[in-house]
């Protein structure tokens, strides 16, 4: 072999050692990287959606949704009021300012991480007894958001009514610390 093919296939196999050791791990670029974290997940024992402070309160789920669309505001800095405004907002996938029932359990669905995979009708049929049990209990917790705080009865959760909710909802906490207190 001569010092002239030598001298190409060493700086070729440099070469794609270099280029492959560039590339990084196996993603492809330009793939979103999807940020996972444990949410908290409501339960059949669980408040009502609209009284459940611990969902609407999430700042890593509110968190995930606004990186898509702001990602530079600063959920430390929020009201509680001001959180419960973006997950009304965020969760109105038709920006049509009230909730019906699937934008509600989307939002529920979500704090499985397997709203699109693991509950989609097809895997309802083969998942386990579990996964179907877990998803009617989120389907009666929409239901009952519906029937309670759905006042003028067209099948959506308004803004208003949202509001109304959490409202006598802190009120009921409010008076039940009293009562401990006393």
């Amino acid at each position: 072999m001569s010092a002239t093919t030598w001298n190409f296939f060493v700086t070729l196999l440099s070469s794609l050692l270099v280029l492959c050791i560039a590339r990084g791990p196996h993603h492809p670029r330009g793939e979103v990287v999807v940020k996972r974290h444990t949410h908290y997940r409501p339960t059949k024992d669980s408040d009502k959606i609209t009284e459940d402070e611990s969902l609407l309160h999430d700042k890593e789920h509110i968190q995930e949704h606004l990186e898509e669309v702001a990602p530079q505001v600063d959920l430390s800095k929020m009201t509680e009021e001001e959180l419960e405004l973006y997950y009304f907002l965020l969760h109105d996938s038709d920006k049509d300012s009230r909730l019906d029932g699937l934008e509600l359990l989307n939002a529920i669905l979500h704090t499985t991480h397997q709203g699109d995979e693991d509950y989609s009708e097809n895997s309802l049929d083969n998942s386990s007894n579990t996964k179907t049990n877990d998803f009617e209990e989120f389907v009666e917790l929409v239901d009952q958001v519906l029937r309670e705080e759905d006042k003028n009865q067209d099948g959506y959760l308004d803004y208003t009514e949202y509001v109304d909710s959490r409202k006598r909802a802190q009120n009921v906490r409010d008076k039940n610390v009293s009562v401990k207190i006393v």
